[in-house]
C-alpha cells in the first residue's frame, strides 16, 4: 500500500479523535465543567499540532501528493476541506484568545473572591469555539469524501 495513503488514513483518525475531544469539550463547558472541557480542548489541541509535525515530516520524507490524475470534483473535495480546517484553526485561535482573559475569573477558579466573568467575553468565546468545532466536524467529513477518492485512484 501506498505510505501516503497510510498517512492519511492515519491523519484521518487523528482527526475523528480530535473531533471526539472537541464535542466531550463542548458538553463539558455545557455542564460547567470548566476543568475539564479546557483538558479536553488541550488534547484537541494538541492533536492538531502532532498533524502538523507529522504533515512536515510526511511532505519532507515522501513529498506532496501528485493531484495530476485527480477529477475536478477531488480537487473541490480537497479544497473545501482546506476551509474548514480553516474555520476550524481560526475559530479555535480566537476562542483561546478570549479565553485568556477569562483566566483569573470566578468561570474558571470558582473562587468567589475573583472577578466575575465578563459577558461579552464569554460570548465571543463560545461563538469561536463553536465554529472550530463545527469547522473540525465539516473537515472531517469531507477528508472521508478525500481519502474515498484517494482509494478510487489507486485502481
Amino acid at each position: 500500500m501506498d505510505p501516503k495513503l497510510l498517512f492519511w488514513m492515519a491523519a484521518l483518525a487523528n482527526l475523528a479523535v480530535l473531533c471526539g475531544f472537541a464535542l466531550l469539550g463542548v458538553r463539558y463547558a455545557r455542564r460547567g465543567e470548566i476543568a475539564r472541557h479546557r483538558r479536553a480542548m488541550k488534547i484537541a489541541s494538541s492533536l492538531i499540532v502532532a498533524f502538523l509535525g507529522a504533515y512536515l515530516l510526511k511532505v519532507a520524507g515522501l513529498g506532496r501528493e501528485d493531484q495530476s490524475s485527480w477529477t475536478l470534483l477531488d480537487v473541490w473535495a480537497l479544497r473545501i476541506h482546506e476551509l474548514f480546517v480553516v474555520m476550524m484553526l481560526g475559530g479555535g485561535g480566537i476562542a483561546w484568545l478570549q479565553v485568556k482573559k477569562l483566566i483569573g475569573t470566578r468561570l474558571v477558579t470558582h473562587d468567589p473572591d475573583d472577578p466575575m466573568r465578563d459577558p461579552e467575553i464569554v460570548r465571543k468565546h463560545r461563538i469561536a469555539g463553536r465554529t472550530s468545532v463545527i469547522g473540525a466536524v465539516l473537515a472531517f467529513l469531507m477528508a472521508i469524501g478525500v481519502l474515498a477518492g484517494m482509494f478510487a485512484r489507486l485502481r
